[in-house]
């Protein structure tokens, strides 16, 4: 795990997702690029390398203390048990995101998220982070996306920036956030913008025994532009909601939208890795940018490099405003 400038534009991004086929994880037409709104403070799924937001702001300094933000009122309702059996998810051709713009991991498992009690402000990723700081850094985020929101599904997640080392949280929390913002243009876009120029099916592969819902579409959705039938699928069974029937929920349910992101994060995806697993590594910011869209963004053939670029410059303004240095190899064009 950007508006476009015109028609023009739109048209040239769609030639490009024909062009680059199925790809890795994301392949939406990402809100990235060097159109995307700038960044007062994650991918508005626009096509690679079209809009560019601008940097994080960098105003806000990091305090060795962070104020906690008030605690949700109640822990979320835990989505329903999942099915026994682990749920195979299709093994995507190439890498992450694939061309149009999609989610596309490799054998995307269906466990189901550990539950955990309640969520805390005081504990996980909310104590080096809150509500009032995330506020500031994406002050025009869209209703959808609130910090409760994520703190709820945290604790699905317990391990999730909450290993007890700081410096490895911190970073892993700066990825996140850098990763997920550029996917949804600074957390602006609930949908890929480009949704219309494709055909219902351009999302739909049947190849691994996953169907499609008639008359539904499965482009990027959500903080980390969940896309693909078998994406939709995987994660809805995990989390124990029905997305490959109702796939829209990911861009409406401020429970949902926060656990597929969390989900693809913390499941193998592109060559069985795990963002979670590898993030706070040395290269583990150009592995997350791997697994999430290094078809078109990592390597000699990337067309999509600029689109890298933004990640790496989010991830250090991240970093920066949380306090941590970060990892030794940001570029997996390196």
């Amino acid at each position: 795990m950007k508006l476009f400038s015109s028609v023009v534009v739109g048209a040239i991004a769609a030639a490009l997702v024909l062009v680059e086929g199925k790809g890795g994880n994301h392949t939406k037409c990402r809100p990235t690029g060097d159109d995307a709104t700038p960044m007062p403070a994650t991918k508005v799924p626009t096509p690679p390398g079209t809009m560019r937001p601008s940097p994080l702001p960098t105003s806000m300094t990091p305090t060795s203390v962070p104020t906690k933000a008030p605690s949700p009122p109640s822990g979320p309702t835990q989505a329903p048990s999942p099915p026994s059996g682990p749920t195979q998810a299709p093994s995507p051709p190439s890498g992450p995101t694939k061309a149009p713009s999609s989610l596309s991991p490799s054998s995307a498992p269906s466990s189901a998220p550990t539950k955990s009690p309640s969520p805390s402000s005081s504990s996980g990723f909310a104590q080096y982070f809150t509500e009032a700081q995330f506020r500031e850094v994406f002050p025009q985020a869209h209703a959808l996306y609130t910090f409760d929101g994520l703190v709820a599904a945290a604790a699905k997640y317990p391990s999730f920036a909450n290993s007890g080392d700081a410096t490895a949280d911190k970073r892993e929390l700066a990825a996140f956030l850098a990763q997920t913002s550029h996917e949804s243009d600074h957390f602006k876009a609930t949908e890929e913008y480009a949704k219309d120029q494709f055909p219902e099916t351009q999302y739909c592969d049947k190849s691994n025994g996953v169907p499609c819902a008639a008359g539904k579409r499965y482009h990027g959705r959500g903080p980390i532009q969940l896309s693909w039938n078998y994406n939709y699928n995987a994660a809805g069974k995990a989390l124990g909601v029905d997305l490959l029937n109702q796939p829209e929920l990911v861009a409406i349910d401020k429970s949902v939208t926060w656990q597929t992101a969390l989900w693809y994060w913390m499941m193998p995806q592109r060559g069985g890795r795990v963002i979670h697993d590898v993030v706070a590594k040395d290269d583990g910011f150009a592995q997350s940018t791997d697994i999430i869209n290094g078809a078109l963004e990592c390597g000699a053939a990337a067309t999509a490099k600029n689109n890298e670029k933004q990640r790496i410059e989010y991830y250090k303004s991240m970093c920066a405003k949380l306090g941590v240095a970060p990892v030794k190899k940001m570029s997996c064009n390196e």
